[in-house]
């Protein structure tokens, strides 16, 4: 493999490997039967369901977390523990959706410009000669911005024949 390809898949790599993964919320699942079910296909279907089916089922699991990413994120964390599981579709118990404002604060800062003498813009970058510096001031600010969250509970169930 061509060496610069290389640098470029440790690059990616290094870049995606801050980002959040669904694998991390396996610590939010909690199974509620000692029986335990062999894992589904990454590809398997699992309805997600706002009811409890009319079909019989056992609960084989909860799932509950918190999070202020997407809500695809909640939606693939919940798929990626259900087949983790084993189970054959979740039941969502509670979604909360809720936004908290936070303060920020960008500090004044002071910049000096050049004022009058000659500029040589040649070579290496150039030079200023014989100009003057004026600090020029630019305020800070403060403002508001807001977080917004996602809560879930869910019940991840098996259908009984």
């Amino acid at each position: 493999m061509n060496r610069s390809i290389q640098l470029l898949l440790v690059a990616a790599a290094l870049l995606f490997s801050g980002c959040a993964s669904v694998s991390s919320t396996a610590v939010f699942y909690q199974p509620t039967s000692a029986t335990v079910y062999p894992p589904k296909d990454s590809r398997a279907i699992i309805p997600i369901l706002s009811a409890p089916p009319t079909r019989p089922f056992t609960e084989i699991g909860s799932f509950a977390f918190q999070t202020d990413l997407s809500y695809a994120f909640v939606q693939n964390a919940i798929l990626y523990n259900a087949r983790r599981a084993g189970a054959d579709a979740v039941i969502i118990k509670n979604y909360k959706n809720w936004t908290l404002p936070y303060w920020y604060t960008v500090p004044p800062t002071v910049n000096w410009i050049p004022v009058g003498g000659g500029y040589y813009g040649g070579g290496c970058g150039g030079w200023y000669g014989g100009a003057a510096f004026v600090p020029v001031t630019y305020p800070g600010y403060s403002g508001v911005n807001y977080r917004n969250f996602t809560g879930i509970e869910a019940r991840m169930i098996v259908f009984k024949n």
